[in-house]
């Protein structure tokens, strides 16, 4: 007869162990195993804090199967009554392929015929992998950019006003100054070429003048504007609050003057515009919260040394690690590089100027003037 073992009270072993997962808990049993078979069944079970019958439980399995017999059974039933059948399974299949946009929710609404609960659909489209993985910023970013990435140069542009009295570094300076309160910009998809233009005023004449300058400037180096897209968002200041194509304004101008294309982004989509909104994030890092200025004219200058870096040398990263210059060089060498080479203008000082031009009046079309004197 086997001696009895004294149990040490503080033993660590409770019921608290075989709760956990499968992995600890045969471990667990292992060890119960082990215990019963140097010391006997009862002792056994008083050291774990389980009954005799746990003890010969395990006991028999492990002798019947080993360390497999030690691990935890399913628990399903053998037999389902209210298992969908095979038919009602192909039906789903079916009408999942049929609209594979469509989950269980959908499936079950626009098929009537469907009728397993949601959670019975979900389990099927699970074991036949139809379910919509969903992917991760980064691949979906991914993807954009491939898209992107067959383009034709200078044909999609994102166009966008940047406020510049909250940036800390530049807000002295633009007071004790008189810098400009507002960066426009306009950015190509492809290429990331990038144009700005500088005021005090936010409105949609500025928008329009700028507008107006880049696309005289794409026509000028034989870019077809039938094929060029000017994206903005639904501000005043792109005339979003006019509906008459006909009105004379900033889409007027793109679409009826110089047969271009004009789209508003989705209301609430505001990273439609990512392009430009990247370009906004940039220049603020690299420009204005780095740059000192002296005057306006010093600005002006600065900004047109860190517009033509931007263009002709700096790598971009999301775009390969090249600069705009090379992927135009690459994609649309018929265009020659110099289309790259746009000034940075001056909106109040062009405002001024053509309210004079005009005798005091605004009026929306700019005067014609030949390439030679906006270069010069």
């Amino acid at each position: 007869m086997k001696s009895e073992v004294k149990v040490d009270i503080r033993t660590p072993y409770t019921m608290a162990m075989f709760n956990r997962k499968n992995k600890e808990q045969v471990g667990i049993r292992q060890k119960m195993v082990r215990y019963a078979q140097r010391h006997g069944i009862k002792p056994a079970a008083r050291y774990f804090g389980c009954s005799k019958n746990t003890i010969k439980e395990w006991l028999r399995r492990f002798n019947e199967h080993g360390a497999g017999g030690l691990e935890n059974k399913s628990r399903a039933p053998l037999f389902c009554p209210h298992k969908t059948s095979q038919e009602m399974e192909n039906l789903i299949i079916a009408k999942r392929k049929e609209a594979p946009c469509h989950g269980p929710r959908s499936l079950k609404h626009y098929n009537p015929s469907i009728k397993p609960s949601q959670g019975a659909i979900y389990r099927i489209l699970k074991q036949r992998d139809l379910l919509r993985k969903h992917r991760k910023k980064h691949q979906r970013k991914n993807d954009l950019r491939a898209v992107k990435a067959l383009y034709k140069s200078l044909t999609h542009n994102q166009e966008d006003v940047k406020h510049l009295y909250d940036i800390p570094h530049y807000w002295a300076q633009m007071t004790a100054l008189a810098l400009p309160k507002y960066e426009y910009t306009i950015r190509d998809v492809k290429t990331g070429f990038t144009v700005v233009a500088f005021g005090n005023e936010y409105n949609e004449q500025y928008s329009e003048m700028l507008t107006e300058l880049y696309l005289k400037h794409l026509q000028a180096f034989g870019v077809s504007l039938s094929d060029v897209i000017i994206q903005t968002d639904n501000g005043s200041e792109f005339g979003a609050k006019k509906r008459d194509i006909n009105t004379p304004g900033f889409v007027n101008t793109i679409v009826m003057e110089f047969g271009a294309e004009h789209r508003y982004i989705p209301p609430g989509c505001s990273n439609a515009n990512a392009d430009v909104e990247s370009f906004h994030a940039t220049i603020e890092s690299e420009f204005f919260d780095l740059e000192s200025f002296k005057s306006r004219e010093n600005f002006f200058h600065k900004a047109q040394v860190y517009q033509s870096f931007y263009n002709f040398a700096r790598p971009n990263f999301s775009k390969g690690g090249k600069p705009p210059l090379q992927i135009l060089i690459e994609d649309s060498p018929e265009i020659a590089p110099a289309v790259l080479n746009f000034p940075v203008y001056d909106l109040d000082a062009l405002f001024k100027q053509k309210m004079e031009l005009s005798g005091g009046h605004y009026v929306h079309k700019l005067p014609v003037f030949s390439a030679k004197y906006w270069y010069n």
